[in-house]
């Protein structure tokens, strides 16, 4: 039992820095009075949109920095807030939609040999600054969401875990975008490293063609990615990993690199 507890801890920190678009929401649920806090810095690059589905040479780098922090207010629900700062150029830039999410334990049904986690989570997203929308590379399309997700996790007491999500996500732009997203990923924790895999799926129901690189008629792709991390000191750890666009729909063919350090404040017995 002593490894499925540090994979926990690992697993349950690297999730909210892999990436923004997936969603801030783990598998695992932390005690309650236990802080989580995550910041991270990212490098995106691509040199092919797709216009719908159309592709044209369009060379973009993204730099981004984001804040994660976690609030377990009981052993079986949490609070979770996401902050994005992104900067594409110079009029490019600000602080992006950030989010907030309350997310709570359906049920935990032990295994001989591990455990199902089934969590449901609440959210909303919103836009913390007046960046512009009207430009040939805007950061995003300043909009109003809601989202809710179901998490289905299995945890083996040897160490590796699988990993399923979706849910349904409503931006409320100029028309009403609706999208479903569906993640699966694997890995494995021992004392001195996690690593993991995942594959995710986003597909926006009726998107239009966009005119530039916002998505703002909505996105579809498919994306793989790994991520590793390492713990430094008592609650601390730093987390690194690499993400790839395969294919999809006004989206770019982007890599994505990222780094970042987590910290965790236990709570009480």
């Amino acid at each position: 039992m002593k490894r499925f507890s540090l994979v926990a801890i690992a697993f349950f920190l690297i999730i909210p820095i892999v990436s923004i678009a997936q969603g801030p929401i783990s598998g695992f649920l932390s005690k309650r009075g236990t802080h989580d806090i995550a910041i991270n810095l990212a490098s995106e690059h691509f040199d092919t949109y797709l216009f719908g589905e159309e592709e044209q040479e369009q060379s973009l780098s993204i730099e981004s920095a984001s804040l994660y922090y976690e609030y377990g207010f009981s052993d079986k629900a949490s609070l979770v807030l996401t902050a994005p700062y992104i900067r594409i150029d110079d009029i490019n830039k600000g602080l992006q939609d950030g989010s907030l999410h309350i997310k709570f334990r359906n049920n935990k049904i032990e295994k001989k040999n591990g455990n199902w986690n089934n969590i449901t989570a609440l959210g909303i997203n919103a836009p913390l600054s007046k960046y512009p929308t009207n430009t040939d590379n805007p950061i995003g399309i300043r909009a109003f969401g809601f989202e809710g997700r179901f998490v289905s996790q299995y945890n083996a007491d040897s160490g590796w875990f699988i990993h399923f999500q979706s849910g349904l996500q409503f931006k409320f732009a100029e028309s009403l975008l609706t999208s479903m997203p569906l993640m699966l990923r694997s890995g494995f924790g021992a004392k001195y490293y996690f690593v993991e895999g995942w594959l995710e799926w986003y597909n926006t129901f009726d998107n239009g063609v966009d005119q530039n690189t916002s998505g703002s008629t909505g996105s579809d792709w498919l994306r793989l990615g790994g991520t590793i991390y390492v713990p430094v000191y008592s609650g601390i750890g730093i987390v690194g990993g690499v993400a790839q666009i395969l294919g999809g729909k006004n989206i770019g063919l982007s890599t994505r690199y990222h780094m970042g350090v987590v910290y965790r404040i236990e709570g009480g017995e």
